[in-house]
């Protein structure tokens, strides 16, 4: 199998096959990212073709000395914060319910036939979903790179392009202010 990095320098030479490949390999990574920044399916697709259109403009950018995909993560997080950022209503998206991935949602066999604890688990699993669109983008990226899409620090680090200890502070800082939130809502909501 080719390299990603070959494929890359193929793509800038204009082999638009190379290219029309880098695309199908991460198609599905790129659209998770911007979907799980953003929390709506049609504005992840939108922004999603628009991450691969700047890889096409800016591929003559890329130092073939690096990883591919950090690189293109970078560009998908970064036009996802863009795009937010000229969205006014951050705060009132909520997540398409077929693409939460919280770690909680692999639900054990001893649980699936006890349908007041399923429904426990979708309430919270909504709650922190709802929980998560509420922070600061920097926070919700990091969430929703380190817990939904399951990259490590040392990925998240070289997707933002910060060091490793930064991006542990940030998760930590991420996970504080979530448990804060969902704590606010809950006082909001009279049950604790």
């Amino acid at each position: 199998m080719i390299s990603d990095e070959l494929l890359a320098e193929q793509a800038l030479l204009g082999n638009t096959a190379a290219f029309e490949e880098l695309v199908n390999r991460y198609k599905k990574s790129v659209f998770a990212i911007v979907y799980r920044i953003c929390g709506q399916y049609q504005d992840a697709e939108d922004i999603s073709q628009e991450v691969f259109l700047t890889l096409f403009e800016k591929l003559y950018q890329f130092d073939r000395e690096k990883k591919f995909s950090p690189w293109l993560h970078r560009i998908a997080v970064n036009t996802s914060i863009s795009a937010l950022r000229k969205k006014k209503n951050i705060i009132s998206l909520n997540f398409d319910e077929s693409f939460i991935s919280i770690a909680f949602n692999n639900r054990s066999h001893f649980d699936a036939g006890d349908p007041h604890l399923m429904l426990e688990r979708e309430e919270l699993r909504k709650e922190i979903g709802s929980a998560i669109m509420q922070l600061p983008e920097s926070y919700r990226t990091v969430i929703a790179l380190r817990y939904q899409m399951e990259f490590s620090n040392q990925e998240i680090a070289d997707i933002l392009g910060v060091s490793k200890d930064n991006v542990e502070v940030k998760v930590h800082r991420a996970r504080m202010a979530l448990r804060k939130r969902i704590l606010n809502n809950r006082k909001e909501r009279g049950i604790i």
